[in-house]
């Protein structure tokens, strides 16, 4: 089959929200099925300006076609707008030119739609407020599939929201509490959906290599020696253990908790390292390991360390290496980083604000949440130190993800929602 994804913007510095989503499940389609993203040029969601080219690119085995945005976005005068609109009544006429405001439409990828429609089996639409998605949608609703990546906010109740839910064949959802919350906002229930969710590909435990000392040359061995006694041989105590290899590449001998995304103040970040020094008071042997890029000052502390950007595997090995995992960010529509954490066996923390995230904690039994200092504090006091507790909702985080958020299963998904969207019988799928 063909897709076509359309999203506001298409990156991989992209690390969160709805243009997340999609690339991570066009990534994993695009190796059973042709997928063209559809996108504009914009780069940065804070101005909306056209940086990329326009024309087609290849981003991780994903064609890319790009389209000029309307326009840039002024921050001052589209938060004024955005607050008349969210205080006031108002006509439809207003929300449209708010999509407008947002700096995410763009005409030529909608008239590349109107013109090529029929060459894709189905069009995917995320991001219910996206320009892309409100003008795009009315090109072909009865193929579209539609990803709200929705969260509690004003613009849920608006007339262009009712109508975009209400126009495609299926919906999909990052999670059970989005489904909850759009169904609870949606004037009438769409044709097909389903719960997709993004999926994780666990890697396998980290170990140590053999030491370059520890292995004789051919000629010095003992031909009586049995070497598969020799490689069954357990490591030494202090090359063995979860996630040895980044523990020993820091230098983290003992417990210690992990963030792994952006390190900036509007994903909860700030927050989360403020919340940390009141725990540091106490539990002052404790550190906090921040792993992503860095776009924001951080305070001076003994307990705070940066391990900087590291690889797709390497996060794996991070978060596994780690006891516990915090998951700040209030707007992680898909709960990418604490399916990770699950799938490697370590509990999380998790920001209340993040009803996806405190969905999967409560379901997989695998993890905790807070709403403010004090239930952080605590949190992490009693995670740290209850090894019987910690041991056990890593456990089940582990076999939730292998229940339900792997990559098959996941893919299994969309094909289902994409079946049903189209009027098909759909194939089994995993739940």
């Amino acid at each position: 089959m063909k897709f076509a994804f359309i999203t506001p913007r298409y990156g991989a510095e992209i690390t969160h929200g709805a243009e997340h989503v999609c690339r991570l499940l066009a990534e994993r389609v695009c190796e059973r099925h042709d997928v063209d993203v559809l996108t504009t040029c914009v780069r940065d969601s804070n101005t909306w300006k056209n940086e990329y080219a326009e024309g087609i690119d290849r981003i991780r085995g994903v064609v890319v076609r790009r389209f000029a945005a309307a326009g840039g976005r002024d921050a001052d005068a589209f938060r004024a707008f955005t607050q008349r609109l969210y205080t006031n009544a108002h006509s439809r006429a207003d929300e449209l030119e708010w999509v407008r405001r947002t700096g995410s439409t763009s005409p030529p990828l909608v008239d590349f739609l109107r013109r090529q429609h029929r060459q894709y089996d189905a069009l995917v639409f995320f991001s219910y407020w996206a320009g892309t998605t409100v003008h795009g949608m009315a090109v072909a609703p009865e193929r579209s599939v539609l990803f709200p990546c929705a969260r509690l906010e004003p613009a849920m109740r608006w007339i262009v929201t009712q109508d975009t839910l209400g126009a495609p064949a299926a919906v999909a959802y990052c999670s059970s509490a989005e489904r909850r919350l759009v169904r609870a906002h949606m004037l009438r229930h769409p044709r097909a959906e389903e719960i997709v969710g993004v999926g994780v590909e666990p890697v396998p435990e980290a170990r140590y290599p053999r030491m370059e000392q520890d292995v004789d040359p051919p000629e010095s061995r003992i031909p009586d020696v049995d070497e598969t006694e020799v490689e069954a041989r357990p490591a030494p105590a202090h090359l063995a253990g979860r996630g040895i290899l980044f523990r020993r590449r820091h230098r983290l001998d003992d417990r210690f908790a992990l963030y792994g995304g952006s390190v900036e103040p509007e994903n909860g970040t700030e927050e989360m390292i403020e919340y940390f020094a009141s725990y540091a008071e106490q539990n002052g042997q404790t550190p906090l390991v921040l792993m992503g890029v860095k776009m924001m000052k951080l305070p001076q502390a003994p307990w705070l360390r940066m391990a900087g950007v590291l690889a797709d595997r390497e996060r794996m090995f991070a978060l596994e290496a780690a006891d516990v995992a915090i998951a700040p960010d209030p707007d992680d529509l898909a709960a990418v980083q604490v399916l990770e954490s699950f799938a490697m066996g370590t509990p999380v923390l998790a920001s209340a604000r993040n009803s996806a995230a405190v969905d999967h904690c409560r379901r997989a039994r695998a993890g905790l949440y807070y709403a403010n200092r004090d239930e952080f504090v605590e949190a992490l006091r009693l995670m740290m130190t209850n090894d019987a507790l910690r041991s056990a909702l890593g456990q089940n985080g582990r076999r939730y993800v292998q229940q339900h958020y792997l990559w098959e299963a996941v893919i299994g998904r969309f094909e289902r929602v994409v079946a049903r969207a189209r009027g098909e019988k759909p194939a089994a799928a995993g739940r």
